[in-house]
């Protein structure tokens, strides 16, 4: 389609990726969706909340059906790719998806997260670099972009260390994903009878401390321990004092009611996402172009 002419030479050069393999097309009640692998790979975006109730970002989730055989999670998705040895192009493909998908339809000043498979930060050595000149092209800076990695999921902390330098080194925002969703770890921190800025952290908090990331979002576990026990909600308003201590803007996932909205709001966190603030959706109709470069390249 000469529409996607922009497109194929932005996978093909930048991303080593075959344009006509993906099968590109906009459906109206989906935006811009592709295949890979035989599914059918689509954006949804929930948008994450500042205090005052305005969306400050968005996060880009992946939806995934079989062509025959109805959802896939997301998670499946990536496995089936890791086992196929194309896991680094399902990546970059999926990013580039959520970004074109984003630019299309929502605002500009907006920050989008971008969550990147664990797995991913040990096959490469460029991080962000490749995707750094697709942003380029859509005039989207890095700074508006959080990568979200969920630091529990990595073992080699070294390697996780080094993949958040080269993200920072090109001005990428990073966020710690599933804060607390370890048990073991969230249990030990909340079940604190206090806990402040001064206190030694340890575990699971230390480590996420060293990495010094922009942002950490709390597991909805979190959430709902302060719902079930009201004595949790104290702890957990020193645990968001200790992020802000280093500088780190804390959201807290999994808000899914009136009454975990209070608790949150109540915490002092920055930034509030979950079903009862707003579902993920499909973007909309796209803007009225996509960007500078669309008109020479349609």
């Amino acid at each position: 389609m000469s529409s996607f002419l922009y497109l194929k030479r932005l996978l093909r050069g930048n991303l080593s990726l075959n344009f006509d393999e993906f099968d590109f097309s906009q459906v109206e009640a989906r935006g811009l969706v592709c295949h890979f692998l035989q599914t059918h790979l689509a954006s949804a975006f929930q948008p994450i909340l500042d205090a005052s109730g305005n969306v400050l970002g968005r996060e880009a989730l992946l939806r995934v059906s079989l062509l025959e055989h109805g959802e896939l999670s997301p998670q499946a998705a990536f496995d089936d790719a890791a086992q196929a040895d194309r896991l680094v192009q399902f990546d970059r493909l999926v990013r580039t998806i959520h970004l074109l998908n984003h630019s299309r339809s929502f605002s500009e000043d907006e920050l989008l997260f971008l969550n990147v498979d664990p797995r991913l930060l040990s096959r490469v050595n460029d991080h962000g670099q490749t995707f750094e000149q697709i942003l380029h092209y859509y005039s989207v800076p890095t700074s508006r972009v959080v990568i979200e990695i969920k630091a529990a999921a990595v073992a080699d902390q070294v390697v996780l260390a080094q993949a958040i330098q080269n993200y920072r080194k090109i001005d990428y925002q990073i966020a710690v994903d599933a804060f607390g969703a370890s048990n073991s770890g969230i249990n030990r921190i909340l079940n604190r009878p206090h806990l402040d800025s001064h206190m030694e952290p340890d575990g699971e908090l230390n480590r996420v401390l060293a990495l010094r990331p922009n942002i950490v979002k709390l597991d909805h576990a979190v959430i709902r321990a302060a719902e079930q026990n009201s004595s949790v909600a104290t702890v957990l308003i020193g645990l968001v004092n200790i992020f802000h201590h280093e500088g780190i803007r804390v959201v807290i996932e999994g808000i899914e009611t009136a009454k975990q909205w209070a608790i949150a709001q109540q915490t002092g966190a920055d930034l509030f996402q979950g079903y009862f603030l707003g579902y993920p959706e499909f973007s909309p109709a796209p803007r009225e172009a996509l960007c500078p470069h669309d008109r020479l390249a349609a």
